[in-house]
């Protein structure tokens, strides 16, 4: 007779193939664009979310999980960016233009310029999804407006999910009242920070790269509301703005956020991030 934990761990493998072998909701394509400081790499498969971020020519955020909105009616049933485990995202258009010229979505294509604009329109089950990201020579900038087309039960929804490395080993973050926090990451599966933010940031001292996330308008969170996974594959940024409740039909919302880099020193490091954050 089978052992227990035998048949766990073939359920858990049956269970990932099925959700490999599920529709996806794009191409294998990769496509990538380039800018002064940036090289951002938009994956079909993923909902044209990021698959990587280079920043100055260093890996900051890498493909190990998902960037962009998740949406889950009940636990572990996602659909959005690569996640099909509840359902597929459906991108209904898509265009990228580089310094106002139209670019065609051709995998392996590297198109380089000093502002790139991927806009794209899709559905998430009951949420309706207008995402542009726009690359310029020195910042990302995400935005994301949504329309709930029916009545939506949320377990859990994030704006937005940033991979950052996970040989990065601090975190700093204001409050919208201006009061700072800061942390360590332990890669321990544990939660840090979980708070509303005006902004937040992360270092690694491998690449001397301390990342900012900065957001124009402070997101009101739900649950974990703005908070890092302290993962061993990543440091896992995301922003949960909806947890276990009840969106009515027609609502309609938006997030945004800007994202830069700098080089520094351990020592320095949040001292420059304070200057960049002043700066946006």
């Amino acid at each position: 007779m089978m052992c227990r934990p035998f048949i766990l761990l073939m359920f858990s493998l049956y269970t990932s193939l099925l959700a490999a072998a599920a529709p996806k909701p794009g191409p294998a394509v990769i496509v990538a664009v380039e800018t002064r400081d940036f090289r951002v790499e938009f994956a079909g498969e993923r909902a044209w979310t990021f698959q990587r971020i280079l920043h100055q020519g260093s890996v900051v955020a890498g493909p190990a999980g998902f960037c962009g909105t998740v949406y889950a009616a009940e636990s572990g049933k996602w659909i959005g960016t690569g996640h099909n485990e509840g359902g597929v995202e459906q991108v209904e258009k898509v265009t990228l233009t580089v310094d106002c010229k139209e670019c065609a979505l051709t995998n392996q294509a590297v198109y380089h310029g000093k502002k790139a604009v991927l806009h794209k329109h899709s559905l998430m089950g009951p949420f309706r999804l207008e995402a542009i990201y726009t690359i310029t020579d020195e910042a990302i900038i995400e935005e994301h407006r949504y329309e709930a087309v029916e009545e939506a039960k949320v377990s859990v929804l994030y704006a937005f999910m940033h991979t950052w490395l996970p040989q990065s080993t601090e975190w700093l973050a204001m409050k919208p009242d201006g009061e700072e926090v800061a942390g360590v990451f332990a890669s321990d599966s544990d939660f840090e920070l979980n708070e509303d933010v005006k902004w937040t940031a992360s270092y690694t001292p491998d690449n001397r790269r301390a990342m900012l996330v900065w957001y124009p308008q402070p997101l009101k969170g739900q649950g974990h509301k703005t908070a890092y996974w302290d993962k061993t594959v990543y440091h896992k940024l995301y922003n949960q703005i909806y947890a276990n409740t009840t969106v009515p039909a027609g609502t309609k919302f938006e997030a945004s956020v800007v994202i830069r880099g700098v080089v520094a020193e351990k020592d320095e490091w949040k001292a420059a991030v304070r200057n960049l954050a002043a700066g946006l």
